[in-house]
Formats: C-alpha cells, sequence, structure tokens
C-alpha cells in the first residue's frame, strides 16, 4: 500500500469542533514479502500526525507529507534525501502523471471500487470503545481487504478534518469516489488489519493507535525544514510500494 493509501485508511469523522492542535501516534508493522524478485523484510514503523487548523503534517520513517489549505499547498518531503516538492490544490493529476503512463493509470482506477461493510461487532481497544468496519478495494490486479476498528471516543473537528484529507486522497486517482465511501467508517480508526496482493505476493500489515494528544505544534511543524532543497514532484515513485521501488533502482 503507497504512502496516500495509507494516509486514507484515517477515515472521516463526525465529531464536535475543538480548540487547539492534535497529536496523533501509532506503530505501523508490516510483514515480510517478495515482489519482482526483490524481498522486503519485516518492518516497524512509529507513524506520528499533527492536525491543526487547515493544516496537517504526516511522518512516517523517511516520507513526510504536509498539507497547508491555508496556502492551498501540499508538500511532500524526504527527510533522508533533504529535499521536497510542492503540490498546488487543489490537485490536477494530470500534471503529474507522464503521458504514456496515462492511459494505463485511467484504466486501473477507472475500476477501482471501495466498498465499506459496517459490523455491530465492538471492542475494546486500549482506553477506547471501537466498532468494526470491514473495507474491501477492487482492482484490476487483485482486491485487498481491511478489517478497521473505529472508536468515537476521540473528538476532533470534523470540518477541518474531512478538508484535510481530502486533500490527501486526492493523490489517488479516484480519491473523490473513495473518500465519499470511507464516511461510512463511522469514528478514528485504532486498529486497522490489511492484506493486499502485489504483484503476485501479499503484503500484510497492521496499524494501532497508540495515543492521542490534546496540545499546541511545535513552530515550524508545519513548515517544510530550512535548507531542504525543491524537485519536480514524480507521481510514479510515490505511487509505488517500497519494493517495487528498490526492483526499480529508485
Amino acid at each position: 500500500m503507497n504512502h496516500f493509501a495509507r494516509i486514507a485508511l484515517f477515515a472521516v469523522l463526525a465529531s464536535p469542533a475543538i480548540a487547539g492542535d492534535l497529536m496523533i501516534t501509532q506503530t505501523k508493522h508490516t510483514d515480510a514479502y517478495s515482489m519482482m524478485g526483490q524481498n522486503s523484510p519485516a518492518t516497524d514503523v512509529t507513524e506520528t500526525m499533527w492536525l491543526g487548523d487547515k493544516r496537517m503534517r504526516h511522518e512516517s520513517g523517511s516520507q513526510l507529507t504536509i498539507v497547508r489549505a491555508d496556502l492551498k499547498k501540499m508538500y511532500i518531503v524526504d527527510t533522508a534525501a533533504k529535499t521536497y516538492s510542492t503540490l498546488d490544490l487543489p490537485i490536477d493529476l494530470k500534471k503529474y502523471i507522464p503521458a504514456e503512463a496515462a492511459p494505463m493509470m485511467e484504466s486501473m482506477f477507472s475500476s477501482m471500487k471501495v466498498t465499506v461493510t459496517p459490523t455491530t461487532e465492538t471492542k475494546k481497544i486500549r482506553d477506547w470503545n471501537a466498532t468494526k468496519f470491514m473495507v474491501t478495494m477492487s482492482m484490476p490486479m487483485g482486491s485487498s481487504t481491511r478489517e478497521v476498528w473505529a472508536t468515537k471516543d476521540i473528538s476532533v473537528d470534523s470540518t477541518n478534518y474531512c478538508e484535510l484529507v481530502g486533500s490527501m486522497m486526492s493523490m489517488m486517482p479516484g480519491g473523490s469516489a473513495m473518500a465519499a465511501e470511507w464516511k461510512k467508517v463511522e469514528g478514528f480508526p485504532v486498529l486497522t488489519l490489511s492484506s493486499m496482493p502485489m504483484m503476485g505476493s501479499e503484503m500484510k500489515s497492521k496499524e494501532e493507535l497508540t495515543a492521542v494528544e490534546h496540545k499546541d505544534a511545535p513552530e515550524g511543524t508545519f513548515d517544510v525544514p530550512k535548507g531542504f532543497t525543491e524537485k519536480p514532484f514524480d507521481f510514479m515513485k510515490a505511487s509505488m510500494p517500497p519494493g517495487a521501488r528498490r526492483a526499480g533502482g529508485h
């Protein structure tokens, strides 16, 4: 699952607005898998998300995405290479997909369908009361499934959050339709178990919310780090899973 698809798993919320910023921490474990002759070992990362008024920061390893709805900009940052790319909001994907790849991408994502099925199953996960939702994503290369446990115990400004997450999801062809279906996930995901086919292999992962804190974000949280070099955005590289990037020499 690529970076933007993972971010999309934070479902659209329906909670009252609150003041201040929100810091969200979660752990992500991905099982080992093989793809295109390359073996990818199991990985464990800690992901951090900051939510502010019309501003969002999501960091996972060396991948950092900053959404500034107030500036109508999104920044894709590589903290390891110390580079970043700037995208205008709303995003026009046609500007970033190579012409020769456009027909393939359009065909692939036009047939993509996301279905959210609510259940009545509930359980306690850490301090939160959660309800189970089953999510399936059908694509030409196969169908992925996700078991999402979401809680309504976490308060967040839903209008602000919908706008920010919608900007993130616009990085994916068909993102608007996907966002509409994701609204059926009621509450904030605290545990997500995913299984996704990957070119003859299968990628399994587990994402678990570990902490939620209401506090002011440190200065510079929603800004590109100083001294980083700007470069054009590479949609094809950003869309590929890590194993495919290594196989392709990226």
